[in-house]
């Protein structure tokens, strides 16, 4: 099996790349070095909704957004993926059909590899079978629970999220628990499936609830019991 040198900035993303972090140095390498790399101005479609999937992606530079675009032309966001992360990577393996749009959120490089090449290597190297299989049953966790999500109204998607962001980053203060919104109000509506406007009416919701305070691109969490009750998609009677 031939393979080239990778491109130092290209064999620093796959070294990044969870999929294969149980795997030997060398056999990073040695996939950095198959792979074939884009660049790509914003906007770009990297990738189509019900095309055949042959090859998975790891971003190298830069973002890409993984969507679903609805019948009435709106949006859903599944993922937001940046340098060292993978996309398509289910579908290429399980040699299917893309399920979703991936686009270019900025600028961005793309390593594409092929997966014929990359089942010769699991042949070889057994430690990358073990990360994609932890890998991939992660996803359909998330997936699950991006499904869940869908299922409640658009207050209980923004209460869920703010809830979860407030375990990972929050930060505690005098006032409340001080959480950045993790992307522009615009990018969060369109994850959530909705529209500014109506995230807007969510955030007044919550704020006239006495839930939280928003400022500007971060919230104050004033009751973060109130979110988890709310994301979960229950309240107490």
């Amino acid at each position: 099996m031939s393979d080239s040198a990778a491109r130092p900035d290209v064999l620093s993303a796959f070294r990044a790349c969870r999929l294969w972090r149980a795997a030997s140095d060398e056999a990073v390498t040695r996939l950095a070095g198959m792979a074939r790399v884009q660049q790509s101005a914003r906007g770009a479609l990297l990738a189509s909704e019900g095309e055949p999937a042959s090859e998975l992606g790891i971003v190298v530079s830069g973002k890409a957004r993984v969507f679903h675009l609805q019948a009435d032309g709106r949006t859903i966001t599944l993922e937001t993926v940046e340098s060292g992360e993978p996309f398509a990577a289910v579908a290429a393996l399980a040699g299917g059909r893309n399920p979703a749009n991936v686009d270019a959120s900025t600028a961005v490089t793309v390593a594409w590899l092929d997966r014929e090449r990359l089942f010769d290597l699991l042949a070889e190297e057994p430690g990358i079978t073990r990360g994609l299989i932890g890998d991939l049953a992660g996803r359909v966790i998330n997936l699950t629970s991006v499904v869940q999500s869908l299922a409640l109204d658009v207050p209980g998607r923004l209460a869920r999220y703010l809830f979860q962001r407030s375990l990972a980053v929050g930060e505690a203060t005098s006032e409340g628990l001080r959480v950045s919104l993790g992307m522009t109000k615009s990018e969060l509506a369109s994850s959530l499936g909705t529209v500014p406007e109506t995230l807007s009416r969510a955030l007044a919701r919550l704020r006239d609830e006495d839930v939280l305070v928003v400022r500007g691109s971060e919230v104050v969490v004033l009751d973060v019991g109130a979110l988890a009750r709310l994301g979960a998609g229950y309240e107490e009677g």
